[in-house]
């Protein structure tokens, strides 16, 4: 490691980084051990002057040494990182969900023993042995709204811990914060023909024979000791091209944040089981269909809408 430091450096490479005004700055400084080497380094030279001693001002000299490689050694070790993020990041509200961010090394070296602090927090220690190294870091919003993200900083003192280096990064990403799900009343639910414990009789579709894989909840005991073989029950699947819409301008009798909750539970369930579904509020329509992005519209919408 100490050997690429030298040959980085006398190949310009940290000049030409320094100059690159794309790059994310990379800051290095003593830190409180360091400051006390550096006063060590500077009472041992004036020593070896006054006092004409070769020991003390050879001993500077190889501290010194040391203290001066750990800079460029220390910068290697944050070097030629970035931030991989997504353009955008959805958060159920009252919930802790993770916040996955890619931590690209887009040289060969290891980055070993560096703290990543989030919010002037400190997040986790790690070590980038690949190119793409992914960490998650938990997140949790009281209300929906759309939200930046704070300040990220990684530093490190390695390798001999007199040394900080840091960079910080301005993530640009959005964080889509959108409404509690709750499971709306058993109406709403009937209305948009969601599975409920009491639905499964009207569905009932008559008796068919046991194959492997089927429910053993759906065993008609009766039909099978009558005919000496095992049958199950059969059951209609809600038909999914039927046309569903959630106009949520119906609903003036439910309070709005509490509506956005129930609709949040059926925009959910629809999109789980692939059924398309219309989505209404004042002048606004949304199609949901089997497609993610039809589905963050939605969230991106509920994140911010107004009553």
């Amino acid at each position: 490691m100490i050997a690429k430091a030298f040959v980085d450096f006398f190949n310009s490479k940290l000049t030409q980084n320094l100059k690159n005004k794309n790059q994310t700055k990379i800051y290095i400084y003593p830190n409180f051990n360091g400051l006390g080497l550096a006063l060590f380094i500077f009472f041992n030279f004036l020593i070896a002057v006054f006092y004409e001693n070769n020991f003390g001002l050879l001993l500077s000299i190889i501290i010194f040494f040391i203290f001066f490689i750990s800079i460029f050694i220390s910068h290697q070790n944050l070097n030629n990182l970035y931030i991989n993020e997504n353009a955008e990041y959805f958060i159920q509200s009252e919930k802790n969900e993770n916040i996955d961010i890619i931590i690209i090394n887009s040289s060969n070296d290891k980055k070993l023993n560096i703290d990543i602090d989030y919010d002037n927090k400190t997040i986790g220690n790690f070590n980038f042995t690949n190119k793409y190294n992914n960490f998650s870091h938990p997140m949790k919003f009281k209300d929906r709204g759309v939200f930046a993200f704070k300040r990220l900083c990684i530093k490190s003192i390695y390798p001999f811990g007199i040394i900080r280096t840091k960079i910080y990064f301005h993530l640009r990403s959005l964080i889509y914060v959108y409404p509690k799900a709750i499971r709306p009343p058993e109406n709403l639910l009937y209305e948009f023909n969601i599975s409920n414990t009491n639905s499964a009789n009207d569905d009932f579709d008559g008796i068919e024979e046991f194959r492997r894989g089927d429910s053993l909840s759906k065993i008609a005991w009766k039909k099978s000791t009558i005919n000496e073989k095992k049958n199950v029950k059969k059951f209609k699947e809600p038909k999914k091209h039927q046309n569903f819409i959630l106009d949520l301008n119906r609903y003036q009798n439910i309070p709005f944040e509490l509506l956005l909750s129930y609709s949040i539970y059926i925009i959910k369930y629809f999109f789980q089981k692939k059924i398309h579904l219309i989505l209404k509020h004042n002048e606004n329509s949304f199609h949901l269909s089997s497609n993610q992005s039809s589905l963050n519209e939605i969230l991106k919408y509920f994140s911010n809408v107004k009553s």
